[in-house]
């Protein structure tokens, strides 16, 4: 009710209430005068009164009313918070999505940003000898299968079936690698190596062969002598060191738990440059650590000690495992090659088994005394260049652990990751 309304209703009440005290006096209840305006009076206050109530119930539901529209106010607000909220989380949520793919997506790129670092490297070295510029790009390894029968059948790494080699002068060889090397014409061969007496293939070692415009196989007793001699044997050794880790990120992706023993040859090691960022890309990919033994030369390891325990020492703290080869001096210390991560000693069968003019009981007490040391180091024997039964006969008498050679399998071009899963109850 406006202030206008207020004023008028007062006035009116004056009205009723002066009329009353003028009129009573003489009128129909002939009261006194004094009478009459205590009445008018009364009337007056009884105005008052209802005017204050009908005040207050229209104050009330204005009130009310007013309470209302915020009631609503309130629960439109409220929803619209709640909408937003939602909005704010699935935005939170995107970006947190978003994130993570940029992360993932960054660690991919930063590792295919190395392996093309590391692949300009081997080709800008392969360039450095003076053959010109690359006519095309190295393409990848071949596509994808997944079991082991996809190993090539043919022997081309010395065996007994293999035919007698074709007759070539060294610059002949040596345009022939170089070609191999433009063209990716230098393949990944792989030699199981088995657990003992179980012939179980356990492990793959990795060599590599180079192929002529023809298709030929060039195995490397034809090669690597014109290739130390001519300065490609660093780009050779590397590309094997690369193609190595390839294959290795390949079974990865189908979760295969078979090892590849990957030599790392003094050429490579003592390209000090080349070996850093190798080094760096291997540290920045720990996954493959599992993957991959790598193999150095006791003549390396004799020759370079300090180099070759820094280059193993930041390595296997990234959990990469090593295994000493070529070793031509059993009497090694077995307990500081373990403490340096080398899980494996590699030895040939020649050279621990009794030959013409050695007496049988002195190759017998090298075979155990050796087995002993290892044995109690931790090491895994390997005997290599296994070739004949009789061989495997005289050796398993000393309980070798590991076996390598023709009898259990020849180097086959490798077309894709084999798989050779775990049984329970063997040793990883």
């Amino acid at each position: 009710m406006s202030r206008t309304a207020h004023i008028f209703l007062f006035i009116g009440y004056v009205i009723v209430a002066a009329i009353v005290g003028l009129t009573f006096p003489g009128g129909v209840l002939n009261v006194e005068d004094n009478g009459a305006w205590l009445l008018a009076g009364m009337v007056f206050l009884v105005g008052l009164l209802l005017h204050e109530m009908i005040a207050r119930r229209q104050n009330e539901m204005t009130a009310l009313r007013r309470l209302l529209v915020l009631r609503r106010a309130y629960d439109g607000a409220h929803e619209e918070l709640e909408r937003t909220r939602d909005e704010v989380r699935r935005v939170y949520e995107a970006m947190e999505s978003v994130g993570q793919d940029a992360a993932e997506g960054g660690r991919e790129l930063q590792e295919v940003a190395s392996e093309v670092k590391v692949l300009h490297d081997l080709v800008e070295e392969l360039y450095s000898t003076g053959s010109g510029k690359p006519d095309h790009a190295l393409p990848p390894l071949p596509k994808e299968v997944e079991i082991e029968d996809a190993l090539d059948d043919t022997a081309v790494f010395g065996s007994p079936t293999t035919m007698a080699p074709v007759k070539l002068s060294e610059t002949d060889m040596l345009d022939i690698m170089r070609d191999a090397l433009r063209q990716n014409r230098v393949d990944l061969y792989l030699q199981p190596i088995v657990s003992l007496p179980q012939r179980k293939h356990r492990y793959f070692e990795c060599f590599s062969a180079v192929r002529n415009a023809q298709g030929a196989v060039i195995t490397p007793d034809r090669y690597i002598e014109i290739a130390k001699k001519s300065g490609l044997i660093k780009a050779i050794d590397n590309m094997l060191l690369f193609r190595c880790i390839q294959l290795v990120k390949k079974i990865q992706k189908h979760d295969y738990t078979t090892s590849f023993f990957c030599n790392v040859s003094p050429t490579t090691r003592a390209d000090r440059e080349f070996f850093q960022e190798f080094r760096e890309f291997l540290e920045r990919n720990e996954d493959l650590a599992p993957s991959i033994v790598f193999e150095f030369s006791q003549a390396d390891i004799a020759a370079h000690p300090e180099e070759v325990i820094e280059d193993v020492e930041r390595l296997n703290k990234m959990g990469y495992r090593f295994c000493m080869d070529q070793i031509v001096d059993l009497d090694f210390d077995a307990e500081a090659l373990a403490e340096l991560g080398f899980h494996f000693v590699k030895v040939e069968a020649g050279t621990l088994l009794p030959t013409e003019g050695r007496d049988d009981d002195e190759a017998a007490d090298r075979i155990k005394g050796l087995k002993r040391r290892l044995d109690s180091a931790g090491v895994d024997l390997i005997v290599e260049k296994i070739e004949t039964e009789q061989m495997l006969v005289e050796l398993l008498d000393y309980n070798i652990d590991f076996g390598q050679g023709y009898l259990f399998g020849e180097p086959r071009l490798s077309q894709d990751p084999p798989s050779t899963p775990l049984t329970a109850g063997e040793r990883p």
